[in-house]
């Protein structure tokens, strides 16, 4: 097919459209977000320019958006001398540090009130860069280096859509921004998504994965191909003017910056107390895991001008604005102690001790060693400095040990040979890494045992938490799980932290838990790799406590998921004779065991995880809909998680489901399921 002749007038018209209209669809979509056209139609407009501009190439000008990839790769980047330093910034991790930083600032002012604004933007994890614009046009873009001198990258940072090649003509600042040398200052990063597909084509190609969207950037710009930085879909986001153009403050930076044609973070926030600085911290926070690109905390910056101009620099970093931080995710500590706790089965479990460190918002203070084998595979040892972190933003746990810290004196823990609560002998059991006391009457089993017992997946016993059940055993009111029915309101109000309104409470709990149905009285009896899955699955195929103590080895392992092991342990409890006697005192006592009935529906046979809070139904109350109408509730997000049921505040488990494509559910969705 012939292309139709045009001359180089109407080309000239038509390219000078295009560009205009492409500019402004990027002006749309990467500062607005508010798209107008498809992908489909942008690209079809960026294809009919560059054909026009490949039949006339003098009508090519460097602002096009044709000119964003360029040739061919350099050998090596220069440097570039940026006209103002760039500075970093000081780090606060609390509440208290940030009113610290306001009283320095004051005292730097002599003034006795600060008396300004606050605006704060999201603390963007990426690579800072700086962008310089002649006549309207991007001249140079480098990055940081030592803040005085940095690399030049224009060609790369060309590639990135998020950056204007041309300010926007439109805007109301253009005409002062086009005569001034324009310099813009912001941050190039990838996004989480980006990040995925970036990491799994590495995968694919046997290249090295990248360890964070952080580090993924800064390579990507750091191309001496800019086809490479064009692969790696990266973003920009603006964060200040370094040139006059008469604004006053810096929100009107933001606002000046945006009208220009570059993105600024939509959630940045003029905030007019530190109170509210600290609750917009607090905000961000929670939307963090739900935002698709990495933030380590705010920024707060004097908004005023002249008070931020006034204050200056100390070292390498502004008086006038200040990194408020997150608690970090990965901390260091040294290990004080190891001490050995021992479970309600026996196991002995070793626990680190160790400075109070913050990490991910909480103090922790201690974190499971596990087992043995653990222990010696990363070789932990007291007075040794550890990473720790919050494995899945609730369990600490030790990540490693930096050995070039450790003093030379550190011998290794040896696991004790006998109980440290009852003196018992311990064994390591053949074919597990558990260490167990041999002391079926160790106080500390039969305490951990009863706290099972009186759990939410267990008989769920309202107000008897560790602290008061831990105080009924040492004043001997409770030796066994039977002895809680045999518990009155005169038995406790002579006890510390005891009046007649919660004695009264805590008796009807208790007393209101006697009806119970055969899944949860089961799973209660803490039964040995017995969880709330298989205790429900045991309660449907026999229907009766009668039939599972009789039942054989053989027919319990035809149990759905239930292998040799869980079997023999299944089969071992009901065919000792004390627990025989505690589950004949527990119905002496007055507990009643209901049948445990499941009607078939629409979710008979599907599996779900439930995460976040939940309006119209407990946790315990949504996993019995869910197990009553034949499906299943694991904890643990896997490729065979048919649902998620999303509440309030979804933890860890929303991201896991999101990355691996598994349907996530409102609470509304799952009540029509349930229907």
């Amino acid at each position: 097919m012939m292309k139709k002749k045009i001359t180089i007038y109407k080309a000239k018209e038509r390219i000078e459209k295009l560009r205009k209209l492409i500019d402004q669809y990027r002006y749309e979509y990467h500062v607005l977000d508010k798209p107008s056209v498809s992908d489909a139609v942008n690209d079809s407009l960026k294809h009919e320019l560059q054909e026009l501009e490949n039949q006339f190439p003098d009508l090519v000008t460097p602002d096009s958006p044709t000119q964003r990839v360029g040739g061919e790769p350099l050998d090596k980047f220069k440097k570039v001398t940026h006209k103002t330093r760039m500075l970093s910034l000081i780090d606060a991790f609390s509440f208290d540090e940030l009113k610290e930083w306001v009283e320095r600032d004051k005292r730097t002012l002599g003034m006795s009130e600060l008396k300004t604004d606050f605006f704060t933007e999201l603390k963007m994890d990426g690579l800072a860069i700086s962008l310089a614009y002649k006549n309207g046009d991007l001249s140079v873009g480098a990055t940081r280096g030592d803040g005085t001198t940095g690399e030049d990258v224009t060609n790369n940072l060309k590639t990135i859509e998020a950056i204007p090649l041309h300010l926007r003509r439109d805007s109301k600042y253009y005409d002062k921004a086009s005569k001034a040398e324009l310099v813009v200052r912001g941050e190039v990063y990838m996004s989480k998504k980006a990040f995925e597909s970036v990491n799994a084509l590495q995968k694919k190609k046997g290249g090295a994965l990248f360890a964070n969207p952080r580090n993924a950037a800064a390579g990507s710009v750091r191309q001496l191909d800019s086809k490479i930085t064009a692969s790696r879909e990266l973003s920009f986001v603006a964060w200040s003017i370094e040139t006059n153009l008469e604004q006053k403050f810096h929100h009107q930076e933001h606002e000046i910056m945006q009208d220009l044609g570059f993105r600024v973070i939509k959630e940045n926030k003029l905030c007019y107390s530190l109170n509210e600085v600290e609750k917009f911290k607090e905000e961000i926070e929670k939307k963090r895991e739900k935002l698709d690109f990495q933030i380590d905390g705010i920024v707060v910056v004097i908004d005023d001008d002249k008070l931020f101009d006034r204050l200056g620099v100390v070292g390498k970093a502004p008086r006038g604005q200040i990194a408020y931080k997150f608690a970090p995710e990965q901390a260091t500590t040294i290990v004080k102690d190891i001490i050995v706790q021992v479970g309600r089965t026996g196991k002995l479990t070793p626990v680190a001790v160790f400075e109070p460190t913050l990490v991910a918002g909480s103090t922790i203070s201690r974190a499971t060693l596990h087992n043995e084998d653990e222990m010696n595979k990363k070789d932990i040892r007291i007075a040794d400095t550890v990473v720790i972190q919050k494995a899945g933003d609730v369990i600490p746990e030790v990540v490693s040990v930096i050995k070039k810290l450790r003093p030379s004196s550190v011998k290794k823990f040896v696991f004790p040979k006998r109980c440290p609560i009852c003196g018992s002998k311990v064994v390591r059991v053949h074919g597990e890494a558990a260490h167990r006391c041999t002391n079926k009457f160790c106080f500390a089993q039969q305490k951990r045992q009863i706290q099972h017992f009186v759990s939410k997946g267990g008989m769920d016993i309202e107000g008897l938490g560790p602290k008061i059940l831990e105080q009924l055993i040492k004043e001997g009111l409770i030796k066994h799980e039977g002895d809680l029915y045999k518990i009155t309101e005169d038995d406790l109000k002579p006890l510390e932290r005891f009046a007649d309104k919660s004695a009264g409470n805590l008796v009807e709990s208790i007393q209101a838990s006697k009806k119970v149905t055969l899944g949860r009285f089961i799973y209660a009896l803490g039964i040995l790799n017995v969880g709330e899955e298989t205790a429900y699955d045991l309660a449907l195929r026999f229907g009766s406590l009668e039939k599972i103590e009789s039942v054989s080895l053989d027919e319990l392992e035809k149990v759905q998921d239930i292998g040799f092991v869980v079997a023999k342990s299944i089969y071992n409890y009901f065919h000792d004779e004390r627990n025989l006697n505690k589950i004949r005192d527990l119905l002496k006592s007055g507990v009643k065991i209901k049948g445990q009935r499941q009607t078939k529906s629409k979710i008979t046979g599907k599996s779900f995880v439930i995460t976040g809070g939940l309006e119209s139904y407990s946790r315990e109350e949504a996993k019995q809909a869910v197990r009553d109408r034949g499906g299943e509730v694991h904890e643990t997000v896997t490729k065979e998680t048919n649902y998620v049921v999303v509440g309030s505040d979804p933890g860890s488990k929303y991201d896991k489901a999101k990355k691996l494509g598994t349907e996530m559910i409102t609470e509304k969705q799952f009540k029509n399921l349930l229907i």
